[in-house]
């Protein structure tokens, strides 16, 4: 289904909600694939460009979990993988998603 995202929180941090609102929004295909590393599995939520080359245009949430939902909304609660020179490391992510 395609949704409207806006971010909710910078490096795990919540944004207030006029910046939130204020900041660029991504659409595209909202969609759950489950992953298979080793032993362990993994939920993403994906949010997939509507154009004609698909790809992921946020970086994929982990272990989402519906928040909140409203007449044409929903807010899904997850981790995000952030990438430093020190290594890898997980923090909170939430999208605010809207019907367009």
């Amino acid at each position: 289904m395609i949704f409207k995202v806006y971010l909710m929180r910078i490096g795990g941090r919540r944004r207030p909600w006029r910046d939130i609102l204020n900041s660029p929004a991504y659409v595209g295909d909202l969609r759950t694939v489950t992953e298979k590393r080793g032993d362990a599995i993994y939920t993403q939520a994906l949010l997939v460009s509507a154009g004609a080359l698909a790809q992921c245009q946020l970086p994929a949430l982990y272990e989402p979990v519906l928040v909140t939902i409203a007449p044409m909304a929903i807010q899904l609660r997850g981790f995000e993988r952030i990438k430093k020179p020190e290594g890898f490391y997980g923090v909170v992510q939430e999208w605010h998603c809207i019907a367009p």
